[in-house]
């Protein structure tokens, strides 16, 4: 995959999370402060979770090492309606 900020190729690989899935969130959700953070409603949920292990994997993450970002295209894993 080529990085969409210098166009240079990027390094395949995927994301481990110990403990908690990751979770995409609307921005107005994103910046919520206060006791409003502790629950999100239009949240979407990425990786497949492994209780044993208490970690999260996702994959089809890039990494650029020229601009050190971390680029990802992520299946959701809810279903949840707005």
């Amino acid at each position: 995959m080529k990085c969409p900020l210098c166009d240079k190729e990027m390094e395949a690989g995927g994301l481990i999370i110990d403990g908690v899935a990751p979770m995409w969130v609307p921005m107005s959700e994103y910046e919520r402060k206060g006791l409003k953070r502790l629950i999100y409603q239009h949240g979407r949920s990425i990786g497949k979770a492994s209780v044993l292990l208490s970690q999260t994997k996702v994959d089809n993450a890039f990494f650029c090492r020229d601009c050190n970002k971390i680029v990802g295209i992520f299946d959701v894993t809810n279903n949840i309606d707005d």
